[in-house]
């Protein structure tokens, strides 16, 4: 914008420095602003466009690395287990082993299995987000008992290496109107993501809060961290850490993206926070609490969520 200003600026001066040194017209017509305006407007109007073209090549160019490295951590997702599995039972078809090594490889399939299966059900869960939403069967429920009742039942995943998980009795509980199975997903993602970048022998400590709004849990660990301009990111869907944790730490990228939406589908908000690499990270969801009398005069004391 600049160059075509100081162009037509140089070009009219010579021109009209030609005009007075031919005398071709008595009078020497005044600066031409219209010319310049048009101009000016064009230029603004192809930058702009070159601009958009720009963001959108970008942003296409991300998503492509994003799904490329998608389909590189599910593909080695997938055949871990399927390998493991394989192997077993080629172990047990050719060996005669013992009672003990046979409960022994069956409990590995079984874990293995297992792991296969957390893995498809986040690949259609991420695929079902957008048809779901407006679908929730939301129920009030108090939320220490449902922490309690979700990490009881689900301990065992998370609780390897030494690893332990703690539900902190300070806090004070709430009722909130939630969609159990979908927070019970949040919830599990949310542990499952601090047990895999924690070291053994730590601990992932839940919190509670309340206040006259809201009802906020926070899932703390002692793990890897989360550097600062790596937080508006990780909620993204595909997006994950640093190539040095992506070598470390397999994943599928989804955990976290599905977490946002149906926290969001809650009328929620869910945010993360680290002091940085190598200093833990905390996870929180801040959820509306469920008030009886308001609640049922908006018809939400059980209904199906309206988006």
């Amino acid at each position: 914008m600049i160059v075509w200003i100081r162009w037509y600026i140089v070009k009219n001066t010579q021109l009209r420095a030609m005009a007075e040194r031919l005398r071709t017209q008595v009078e020497v017509d005044g600066f031409g602003w219209l010319p310049l305006l048009f101009g000016g407007i064009l230029l603004a109007l192809i930058l702009a466009g070159a601009t958009v073209i720009f963001f959108y090549y970008v942003k296409q160019h991300r998503l492509n690395q994003m799904q490329r490295s998608f389909v590189s951590n599910v593909t080695h997702e997938l055949k871990s287990p399927v390998a493991s599995i394989q192997l077993a039972l080629e172990t047990m078809a050719l060996r005669d082993l013992s009672e003990d090594r046979r409960r022994e490889f069956i409990s590995m399939m079984l874990d293995d299995t297992e792991r296969l299966s957390t893995l498809i059900d986040r690949i259609l869960g991420a695929a079902r987000i957008d048809k779901r939403r407006g679908k929730y069967r939301l129920e009030p429920v108090s939320m220490r008992h449902f922490l309690e009742e979700v990490i009881e039942e689900d301990r065992h995943l998370y609780e390897k290496d030494g690893r332990k998980i703690i539900l902190e009795k300070e806090g004070r509980d709430a009722r909130v109107a939630i969609d159990r199975s979908a927070l019970r997903v949040v919830l599990s993602n949310l542990l499952e993501n601090a047990a895999r970048y924690s070291p053994a022998n730590s601990k992932i400590r839940i919190r509670l809060h309340r206040d006259l709004r809201s009802c906020r849990f926070d899932v703390i660990d002692s793990g890897d961290g989360i550097r600062g301009k790596d937080l508006k990111n990780i909620f993204k869907m595909f997006w994950r850490g640093s190539d040095e944790q992506q070598s470390r730490v397999r994943g599928t990228g989804l955990g976290l993206y599905i977490v946002r939406n149906i926290v969001k589908d809650h009328r929620g908000k869910v945010w993360a926070s680290s002091q940085g690499i190598g200093r833990g990270s905390t996870f929180s969801v801040r959820l509306p609490r469920f008030r009886k009398y308001w609640s049922l005069s908006r018809g939400n004391a059980n209904p199906e969520m309206r988006g």
